[in-house]
């Protein structure tokens, strides 16, 4: 299938030089511009990329049983790195799906994007090849290392066909710096992307230095304010000084660099732009083209720093209060349940970080459970796919789930209309809110759009740990910004979840909700080590029925996890202890299940007990459910149903 792709990207591409050839050409940027500047800087930057990998390729072939050949190309792959490191931020703004797939993606197996059948698409790249050339013995998996080099090679020249044709407008230049701080704070700093090297202080050394040079052209420019394009020139020059003085990868300090350059820069590279009269992306985008990342944001954990109306079908115009309190309402009101007892708050309770509590969720008429328990609702927007099995792609379409389910509402679209139409205070609610809908009002896209409403405001980045990275709180305990080092850095935990959400949600563009195998077991780690049966994505939606989802769960929110116990997607753990000691010993592998396609490390992490107590620190810290946690005073009245008036708020189970 990859093959097929690439042969026809090759026709496509010819035919587009055939076609455009007939027009004129936009405009390249005049010499001795920044335009022109940062162009040569990427365009000798890939052909430095290039010929590092013919010299790798070259190295590799060479490749003995010697420790000195196995040196010889480890240095010869880390300057390759190095290469890349130097374009990446424009490579990835310009084309992230094909970094992901062929240049520098996590070495994972994943279905390849718009194949009509369940086609896996290998893992290629940097960061598979680094697991061979630093694994156990790398000679004896030449073979693989130098095929993988060779398709790295090929890819590398549909690449650079592409990129070279790419005209570099300043706006670009400016997003992509922003993004790639994004990228080097959750990515980079993390080791997402140098899982065996442990080079991740010094590439993001050399990607935070790329940046800089793509952005010195523009700093005489800014005529009106020259002290902002002396500070952050300042700021940048100390930022890299401060990598290249702290390489160790443990003991990195993220919070100090978060706080000290990465949020000051973000905020300042913005600044820079608008002071120079560039345009952002709202500027030149379609009108109904929605954007994950709020442009204007200036820190990454800003309350509005992501645009919540990029995953909801809701549009910001439509959004309201009375939507919001119709849909609080509807959120509470047992009337949308067949047996007149469950609420939506059933199993989402406020005072639980809108969970239950329970290992796994209370079945109606409490006939046995759902096969998970309640995951929060907090946050619970920033997402592409929903549920722990990602089956469904809208939060809007989560409702249907529920209500067709015999375990949950047991009930029908059709039947909860017929009810809510019964409530004149109801039919005038949803008359008020939606009047355009004046011949039905009551139906299932207002519906859907009521309670969706509801949750967008269920939005919580102001915990004391956002409050004190923003700068709005002076201190916290050192325990706490030692443990969110350790969740950035040592722990591994950032690697996949990913700030500031701390879900699955990947960024920098933050478009994509990942699961992950963990090996979850069945019961506690003090009972026999089984896996949990429950298949996970596997069985979510056909269309992703592939081996690699088997135990595959989505990756949750660790924002509010004081409130939101037991843990996993089957509630076996009951403490934040028992949950950080799975990961300790490397998941369900570690434990010595057999989970066949674990993408967790199984390796343990060697954490102190004091270190594993700071841990727990940070994420005690990530509590805000503030103003979220209001219930409805009353709920509507039915005239001619009496027996409906009788029903709690929230549900008696």
């Amino acid at each position: 299938m990859k093959q097929f792709y690439l042969i026809l990207f090759s026709i496509l591409t010819f035919l587009a030089c055939i076609v455009f050839s007939s027009f004129t050409p936009e405009p390249e940027p005049l010499a001795n511009t920044p335009g022109s500047y940062v162009k040569s800087q990427y365009h000798g930057g890939i052909t430095d990329f290039g010929e590092a990998i013919k010299l790798t390729q070259m190295v590799a072939l060479s490749l003995d049983g010697t420790d000195l050949a196995v040196k010889d190309l480890q240095k010869s792959f880390d300057q390759l790195r190095v290469k890349y490191k130097k374009i990446e931020f424009l490579a990835e703004y310009f084309d992230a799906e094909f970094i992901k797939d062929y240049i520098n993606g996590p070495p994972l197996k994943s279905l390849e994007r718009n194949s009509p059948s369940l086609s896996i698409l290998e893992p290629e790249g940097l960061q598979v090849l680094e697991e061979l050339i630093y694994g156990e013995n790398p000679f004896q998996e030449k073979s693989a290392i130098t095929g993988l080099i060779d398709a790295l090679d090929k890819n590398f020249h549909y690449f650079e066909s592409y990129q070279l044709t790419i005209r570099i407008e300043d706006r670009f230049v400016f997003e992509a710096a922003r993004s790639q701080l994004i990228r080097i704070f959750s990515l980079g700093l993390t080791g997402f992307d140098t899982p065996m090297t442990g080079n991740a202080i010094s590439e993001a050394t050399i990607s935070m230095q790329s940046v800089f040079e793509a952005l010195k052209p523009y700093f005489p420019l800014v005529t009106k304010d020259p002290l902002l394009a002396e500070t952050t020139k300042k700021t940048f020059a100390s930022g890299i000084e401060y990598l290249d003085e702290h390489q160790d990868f443990d003991t990195f300090d993220r919070m100090a660099f978060l706080m000290t350059y990465i949020n000051p820069l973000y905020q300042q590279i913005l600044d820079l732009q608008l002071a120079l009269g560039i345009e952002t992306y709202y500027e030149t985008s379609p009108l109904n083209l929605k954007h994950s990342v709020n442009y204007f944001a200036g820190n990454l954990f800003d309350n509005d720093f992501l645009n919540p109306y990029y995953y909801l079908k809701l549009r910001a115009s439509e959004n309201n209060k009375a939507l919001v309190e119709l849909g609080r309402t509807l959120f509470f009101d047992p009337v949308l349940s067949g047996n007149n007892e469950r609420s939506c708050a059933s199993c989402h309770k406020p005072e639980l970080g809108f969970t239950d509590g329970n290992k796994k969720s209370i079945a109606t008429d409490f006939k046995g459970t759902v096969d998970r328990n309640a995951p929060t609702l907090v946050n619970a927007v920033y997402a592409d796919k929903y549920f722990y099995d990602l089956r469904v792609r809208e939060l809007e379409d989560q409702v249907e789930h529920v209500i067709n389910d015999n375990r949950e509402f047991h009930t029908t679209y059709l039947e909860i209309f017929e009810r809510l139409g019964q409530s004149e205070e109801y039919v005038n609610w949803f008359n008020r809110v939606f009047p355009q809908w004046e011949k039905e009002p009551i139906n299932k896209n207002t519906l859907s759009s009521a309670l969706s409403a509801y949750l967008k405001s269920l939005s919580g980045f102001n915990s004391p740990f956002d409050q004190y990275v923003r700068g709005e709180i002076n201190q916290l305990p050192d325990g706490v910004i030692n443990g969110f080092n350790l969740f950035m850095g040592k722990a591994g935990c950032g690697t996949c979840h990913f700030a500031p959400t701390f879900n699955g949600l990947v960024p920098p563009v933050y478009h994509e909700s990942e699961s992950e195998v963990l090996g979850v077991p069945l019961s506690n780690l003090d009972s026999v080590k089984v896996i949990d049966p429950d298949l996970g994505r596997y069985n979510g939606n056909l269309k992703e029925r592939a081996g690699i989802f088997k135990h595959s769960f989505k990756t949750t929110t660790v924002r509010n996890i004081t409130l939101t116990a037991p843990y996993m997607h089957n509630g076996v753990f009951e403490t934040l202890e028992e949950l950080v000691d799975f990961y300790n010993e490397g998941g369900g592998q570690g434990l010595g299940i057999n989970v066949e396609f674990q993408t967790l490390p199984p390796d343990k992490l060697d954490l102190s007990d004091e270190e594993k107590s700071d841990l727990i620190s940070f994420m005690e810290i990530l509590v805000d459910t503030t103003g979220m946690t209001a219930r409805p005073v009353s709920l509507p009245k039915f005239q001619n149903n009496p027996q409906f008036n009788q029903r709690k708020i929230g549900g008696n189970y």
